[in-house]
């Protein structure tokens, strides 16, 4: 698993570079100066220096971090955001956090939202996804427990929002199911940290649109998607795209998260590969060289 990341990070560094070197992340990062436009950006589990990087480069191009309060103004409020703003959150509750994230956080008074699987912290901690087979080692968690998500949501830049009970895909729940993850979600936080929450993120991006009725009766006012898009004024507040930066990646393809380049370098990518295939063809027996075939 090791090497294959390393081939994999060692590939999409040579892409990243590529894709910046066309001038798509200059591209994009004018669309999100263009001017009333939110530029949101999503992590799980990031290692402390592309973290505090990611920041760095933010700050240095002139990004404006702004809170998820700021973040309600402008889609319900017709309030106009700041040029270059960027909303920061972050999925599922990691322990790691508590070095990784929050120090750069403090230091720097950045307003970030932490999405949060209740029924994880509270008890053992365990991510589903991290022990499919195995159980893990006694005493070994993967979430922050209880007061640690306590002593974090006491940080004036922090804001905590649902993420579910127990990151429950809710597209696959049946009405008490689905009502039990948004309610009990809500109501654990709220008891947890005395703030109301108002913020949702669908746990794997996954959602139906049967949702909508439940985060408006429980008195949720945005929920966050995965799509890659800015925010802008009249973005569905139940749909909101977020640029996603993976774990342990290059800086370089950070930055193509980041002002939305990567997504369509795929994609643009995974076209090409096909057409690609369809011109190979075998060397006859009397050949020599290469198979790809030119037109």
């Amino acid at each position: 698993m090791a090497l294959r990341s390393i081939i994999r990070n060692s590939v999409c560094r040579v892409l990243a570079w590529g894709v910046i070197a066309a001038g798509h992340t200059r591209r994009g990062k004018r669309r999100a100066f263009a001017g009333n436009v939110v530029t949101p950006i999503y992590f799980h589990n990031p290692n402390p220096r592309l973290f505090a990087r990611c920041i760095r480069w933010l700050r240095e191009n002139g990004y404006v971090f702004i809170s998820t309060r700021e973040l309600m103004g402008i889609l319900y409020e017709g309030k106009n955001p700041p040029r270059g703003a960027a909303w920061l959150s972050f999925d599922d509750g990691y322990k790691e956090w508590l070095q990784n994230v929050m120090p750069v956080i403090r230091d720097q008074n950045i307003p970030v939202t932490f999405f949060i699987p209740t029924g994880i912290v509270a008890n053992e901690g365990l991510f589903p996804w991290k022990h499919p087979v195995q159980p893990p080692t006694p005493g070994v968690r993967d979430a922050m427990t209880l007061p640690e998500l306590r002593v974090v949501a006491r940080c004036p830049a922090v804001t905590i929002g649902g993420h579910t009970v127990n990151h429950s895909v809710t597209v696959s729940l049946d009405e008490e199911r689905t009502r039990f993850e948004f309610g009990a979600s809500k109501k654990a936080i709220e008891d947890w940290t005395g703030k109301e929450v108002t913020v949702f993120a669908y746990p794997e991006g996954r959602f139906d649109g049967r949702e909508r009725v439940y985060l408006k009766t429980f008195g949720y006012k945005l929920a966050a998607t995965t799509a890659s898009d800015l925010i802008t004024p009249q973005t569905d507040p139940y749909l909101l795209p977020r640029f996603c930066v993976s774990d342990n990646i290059s800086f370089p393809e950070a930055v193509c998260n980041m002002t939305g380049a990567w997504r369509p370098a795929l994609d643009r990518l995974k076209k090409l590969v096909p057409r690609l295939a369809r011109r190979e063809e075998p060397l006859a027996p009397n050949q020599k060289g290469s198979s790809f075939v030119t037109s």
